[in-house]
């Protein structure tokens, strides 16, 4: 009996250290730069605007709501539809413009060297951008485009969405909206910190509105008047988290004091935010503020409450079998990626472990490490949901139940809500809990993916090719050329006639900004887009990346095969 306990305890260890194997290379299949990509090309599918097909990954988008704001004699175009309807609501839309922006203030590196960081500055312009419009004057905010209850009455493309569009909200001197106005300030003050070294003029009109928003939300307290689909329970919250960004911006002690005041309030549950069992949303941003506090100040008082929270999710919030931790059953995921987020944040603090381990299980799980082995993430990976609740993904109308078919178009790189308590997932375009979307939930996701990217060490993106977004992809054609064509081989960049180390210095010198040009650009009868080694239409790190491979030998061929035009003849990652 000895013998045999003996035996099974050796099995036992050893099936342990195999599935903890297991799971280690389950983790680190995960293409985080691919996810991260795509998680950023996402927004594109929600533009609003005349504007909205400008820049834009998606072919079935177009410009929509070209008269927003007619109703009152203002322009307020542009911006983002919520989720999978088209309503622009105030709060979400100010914290994911933060959230986003937030991410690439701390991770600038990593999207750097992914890649993804103009696609992420043009998106958060689009954002600020319509957040400005939204402000006119000193004392005006609009903080709303659409009704909620009439939008979800339609189900068709925002393209053809018919009807203006009212505007029913505004913080002004009459109506508080310290709630939103906390918020949307501090989406502007952190487009200041991102945009300053870029364009001086457009990030101080950002802190400028940032500054006269904050002022509207800490002398008029209230709450804004949305209670229907995004009704706020806090606007303490939201006016110390724009305060944070204010005193990082001016180092200003008043900030800190007025934080502390807000901070000495209690919460909608009657409970010290000190001790708070949420996270970070766009109803709930005392865990921000206390994560970048304690960063900032080293407060133990800061210190205490992360430690608090993040001791109640990894320990004693509901988990599902598969290890996801189990918050709320609507958006379960975008919840799990705004934790993550924070304990990363953390982690960079404090140097624990434990508190990387716990986020990159909750990315790795949206990834498809769980049960069902499937990926969250429209897009990612070779199982993944098909219909999710948007609209103009969908394709389809109400008529005849149309819009229960998996979607027409592919909505890359959208977060959906997720599974169950007991991991199930029901790919149900009318179980909006599972299949929802909206902007708020890849906020943090995108941040989270940077860091994990950050901290895993895992900058060089795998070379992946990108699903296609459209149904009916339009051919390519020759370009006419009045020259004769001559023939460059992928990845000779200086046009020598061979491929080596010398191409590789050369583009790495062009990525970087080093010269401003590029040898085979020069040359207009050299039509195939030698340095594009990914096909992607655009010559960024990746690209790099993969010549450097090709050089060394790791790979054998190139993941696109191009004809004499330019055109793509073949896409296939054999010997990668």
């Amino acid at each position: 009996m000895k013998r045999k306990a003996i035996i099974l305890t050796v099995i036992s260890l050893l099936l342990a250290l195999l599935f903890t194997q297991m799971g280690a290379t389950a983790a680190a299949s995960h293409d985080y730069a691919t996810a991260l990509e795509y998680s950023i090309l996402f927004f594109d599918a929600n533009k609003c605007g005349p504007d909205a097909a400008t820049n834009n990954v998606f072919d079935w988008r177009g410009p929509c709501h070209t008269t927003d704001g007619s109703d009152i004699g203002i322009d307020l175009t542009g911006g983002y539809h919520d989720a999978g309807d088209h309503v622009k609501f105030g709060l979400p839309q100010a914290y994911t413009a933060a959230i986003l922006g937030w991410s690439l203030y701390e991770y600038k590196d990593v999207f750097d060297s992914t890649g993804d960081t103009q696609k992420l500055l043009s998106t958060l312009k689009y954002f600020t951008d319509y957040l400005l419009k939204c402000h006119p004057d000193a004392n005006t905010f609009y903080y709303q485009v659409g009704d909620g209850q009439e939008d979800h009455t339609y189900w068709g493309a925002p393209e053809t969405q018919p009807g203006s569009r009212p505007v029913p909200y505004v913080a002004n001197s009459s109506n508080p909206g310290s709630d939103v106005c906390g918020l949307t300030s501090a989406a502007l003050t952190i487009m200041y910190l991102n945009y300053k070294d870029i364009d001086s003029g457009y990030a101080n009109k950002c802190l400028k509105a940032a500054k006269e928003l904050y002022n509207m939300g800490k002398t008029n307290l209230g709450y804004y008047k949305e209670n229907a689909f995004y009704i706020s329970h806090s606007y303490w919250d939201d006016l110390a988290f724009a305060a944070t960004w204010l005193y990082i911006v001016e180092n200003d002690s008043k900030y800190l004091t007025e934080i502390d005041n807000y901070l000495s309030n209690t919460t909608m549950w009657g409970e010290s935010p000190f001790e708070n069992k949420w996270t970070m949303c766009w109803d709930d941003m005392y865990m921000a503020v206390f994560c970048k506090l304690a960063e900032i100040t080293g407060d133990q008082k800061y210190m205490n409450a992360m430690n608090y929270n993040l001791d109640y999710w990894m320990n004693s919030l509901t988990t599902t079998p598969g290890g996801l931790k189990y918050l709320s059953n609507w958006g379960v995921l975008r919840y799990a990626a705004a934790e993550a987020f924070l304990a990363y944040r953390y982690y960079q603090l404090t140097g624990n472990q434990a508190f990387k381990n716990f986020a990159q299980s909750q990315i790795d799980y949206a990834l498809g490490s769980n049960p069902r082995n499937i990926s969250y993430v429209i897009g990612y990976g070779s199982n993944y949901p098909k219909c999710p609740h948007h609209r103009a993904a969908n394709g389809y109308t109400y008529a005849n139940g149309d819009n229960a078919k998996p979607a027409k178009n592919l909505l890359l790189g959208a977060l959906v809500g997720g599974p169950d308590q007991n991991d199930n997932y029901i790919d149900d375009v009318n179980q909006f809990q599972y299949t929802e979307v909206a902007l708020d939930y890849n906020a943090a996701f995108v941040g989270a993916l940077a860091a994990t990217i950050k901290y895993s060490g895992n900058y060089i993106p795998t070379p992946t090719i990108r699903p296609t977004t459209s149904p009916s992809p339009t051919p390519t054609t020759a370009p006419p050329t009045d020259n004769p064509l001559i023939w460059c081989d992928l990845g000779d960049v200086n046009a020598d006639g061979s491929v080596d180390s010398l191409d590789i210095s050369l583009l790495k010198r062009f990525i970087l900004r080093k010269i401003k040009t590029l040898p085979y650009l020069e040359d207009n009868r050299i039509r195939i887009p030698v340095a594009d080694t990914d096909g992607d239409g655009e010559i960024t790190s990746l690209d790099l990346s993969i010549l450097k491979r090709f050089v060394l030998r790791k790979i054998n061929k190139f993941p696109v095969v191009y004809d004499i035009y330019g055109n793509i003849i073949d896409q296939a990652y054999g010997g990668l």
